[in-house]
């Protein structure tokens, strides 16, 4: 049970507050000064804190202070009670961190609501609320009402029922048709205009003697039925029934705006204002004085209303010049404002209504009319507030459908996307295992007539013997070394396919072994050659270590050919790091390349300029790049003319299956 803190000196106003308190499922706690606030605020859990601003033994503000400051209770809910001509406290308690603030005198109704607003309540199941002027009525129906098994709650009149609904949200309403203050249709019509309570069943209870159209009028405004109020048990059986036929969904709401509505009076004679109070609250609203626009500015800027009353004439900047400063204001410009004058001067109220009022009265039109025209007022902001909401539901709802329409039509053309790249893929394996089942295909039928050509020119050599001479043996020897070239190019043609073809054997290899072999063969070929060869030890990698020794042939014997002119050359095999990433390369201070061709490196038959140093016939690199991205890496050649050249390659770590 949430336990809420009254700090007032008055002991009628704490045990009035502790009874509607302890009524309405809250724990009170009562204490009549500072020093007993503090003591309970350090001993026990408050769920909410009531103070007043005068006490004896300090300033109910200042104890406001405080709790804001503790940073254990910094957070308590606190709601100010004070009396309404003090309008500096107001301002002080709002300023200082206040939730709210009630003037006295005060409607329990209305405190007990703006509890359940802050902090919420405990929920009363199969509540009936009672609304009847006639006070043993009331107590009769609520005991017919107990004995079947129904909570009640009782008001004196429309006004406090209308109250008393939206603090405590019945599960139905049984309201008296005719009441000196608000009568029964009016508090129906007012419950249906409330998104809260406007499905709340509600029964109108008719006296013997009313008219025979009683029951249509209760029906039009909006109720569920009509019962005569002389025999109870009719009465609680239609309120049973009533409930059952009643979806239990629709018996709670949430958010009411028949909550007693704030109404800001300003006007700065004092005996007018004190008058118009007592009758606006009379007809349950909240109100709240200012004697003032410059005051009236200040109280907005802390606290909302549902509607400003402004005089038009008063000292100070006056009410005019008020109308077009809180017009002009963004939080309170759509607040409905009335003016209210003593004349009816034609000049006057045009100047009011330009000025931005949304009505102008005479104080002369009496306070019946004044009271319409505020609800009418209320009303109209509340239907267009409603109208706001569902525009903005609307509007979200349209823009949430688009969202989906786009997500949906997005994720379509993805999905076709990924389609058409699934095809073009298996289109792309299907062409190039064509080309590479061509490829070997032609390279293996060219071996046949080349050697024929091979064996005819040499059988030529040897019938004609010493008569081959001069020019014809040039011929010969030129047809002899096209021929070997073209074996050349057969062998990597048909070394190239494989390397597509083989299955990868992937094991722990050391490149730096296999490195140290390639660069022996290079060497004895050319023995005389003096290269510096730097190879870092230890390079292991996952890799097929056949392909691996194909791809390091192939980078030692480029940078063997591409350093012959160098006074010193120089051939390194190292690794670096590119983030936790470990590349390789071959390194040499070679002729190098200009970097504006090195996509064009890893081409076959490609050879980006006519140095006859770069003998050969242009498969070496582009079966380097075979052979790496079989293994799922990437390779690269960065280098400078005269300057040497680097080709870097990756070789991830086989992905666990």
């Amino acid at each position: 049970m949430p336990a809420i803190l009254i700090v007032d000196d008055s002991v009628t106003v704490r045990t009035d507050l502790g009874e509607a308190l302890e009524a309405a499922g809250f724990r009170a706690i009562p204490c009549g000064t500072i020093a007993e606030a503090r003591n309970a605020l350090r001993s026990q859990p408050i769920a909410l804190a009531i103070l007043d601003v005068r006490l004896p033994d300090g300033d109910g503000v200042e104890l406001l202070d405080q709790i804001r400051r503790d940073p254990t209770i910094g957070g308590l809910p606190v709601l100010m009670l004070s009396s309404e001509a003090e309008v500096e406290h107001r301002l002080r308690g709002l300023r200082t961190g206040a939730s709210d603030y009630v003037g006295k005198p005060y409607d329990t109704a209305h405190v007990i609501m703006r509890i359940r607003q802050l902090i919420g309540g405990p929920p009363v199941r199969d509540l009936v609320l009672v609304i009847d002027d006639n006070e043993l009525y009331r107590k009769d129906l609520s005991e017919a009402l107990a004995g079947a098994g129904f909570a009640t709650a009782v008001a004196r009149g429309g006004a406090e029922g209308l109250q008393l609904a939206a603090s405590v949200q019945p599960t139905a309403i049984l309201v008296a048709t005719a009441m000196p203050d608000v009568d029964g249709t009016s508090v129906v019509r007012r419950l249906r205009l409330d998104p809260g309570l406007r499905t709340t069943p509600v029964l109108l209870l008719a006296t013997s003697g009313e008219a025979k159209d009683a029951e249509v009028r209760a029906l039009d405004a909006g109720a569920d039925g009509l019962v005569r109020k002389d025999d109870l048990a009719v009465v609680v059986a239609r309120t049973r029934a009533l409930l059952r036929s009643v979806s239990a969904t629709l018996l709670r709401a949430t958010g009411s705006r028949v909550a007693p509505k704030r109404i800001l009076a300003v006007d700065d004679d004092p005996d007018y204002l004190a008058l118009l109070g007592d009758r606006l609250r009379k007809r349950g609203y909240d109100v709240v004085r200012a004697a003032s626009g410059e005051e009236a500015l200040q109280l907005l800027s802390l606290q909302t209303a549902d509607c400003i009353l402004l005089d038009r004439s008063m000292a100070g900047i006056g009410g005019l010049e008020t109308c077009k400063r809180l017009k002009a204001a963004p939080g309170v410009r759509d607040i409905p404002l009335i003016m209210l004058t003593a004349t009816d001067n034609r000049d006057a109220v045009i100047e009011g209504l330009s000025a931005g009022a949304d009505d102008y009265l005479t104080k002369g039109s009496g306070f019946e009319v004044l009271t319409a025209r505020v609800q009418a007022q209320i009303r109209r902001k509340q239907i267009e507030d409603e109208q706001r909401h569902v525009r903005e539901r609307l509007l979200r709802s349209e823009v949430e459908a688009s969202e989906a329409r786009m997500a949906r039509d997005l994720a379509e053309k993805r999905a076709a996307l990924a389609d058409h790249f699934e095809q073009a893929n298996a289109e792309l394996v299907r062409t190039n295992h064509e080309l590479e089942t061509f490829s070997y295909s032609v390279s293996h039928d060219l071996r046949a007539p080349l050697r024929t050509i091979n064996a005819f020119v040499l059988a030529l050599v040897e019938e004609l013997g010493d008569r081959v001479e001069g020019r014809s043996l040039d011929y010969i020897r030129r047809v002899l070394a096209a021929s070997s070239r073209m074996g050349d190019l057969i062998d990597s043609l048909l070394e190239l396919a494989r390397i597509s073809r083989v299955p990868l054997g992937r094991h722990r290899v050391d490149l730096s072994v296999l490195a140290a072999a390639a660069i022996d063969d290079l060497a004895r070929g050319e023995p005389r050659r003096d290269v510096d060869i730097v190879v870092q030890p230890h390079l292991e990698v996952d890799a097929d270590a056949r392909l691996m020794r194909i791809l390091l042939d192939n980078l030692f014997d480029n940078a063997w050919k591409f350093t012959s002119k160098c006074e010193r050359p120089k051939i390194e095999l190292g690794v670096s790091r590119q983030g936790d990433e470990p590349v390789y390369y071959v390194r040499d201070n070679g002729q190098g390349f200009d970097m504006a061709h090195a996509d064009r490196l890893f081409m076959p038959f490609v050879c980006i300029d006519g140095n006859p140093a770069r003998r050969g016939i242009g498969i070496g690199l582009a079966t380097v790049r075979k052979i790496v991205e079989r293994h799922g890496g990437r390779v690269w050649a960065e280098g400078e003319p005269d300057r040497g050249a680097r080709i870097s390659f990756t070789v991830p770590a086989p992905e666990a299956s």
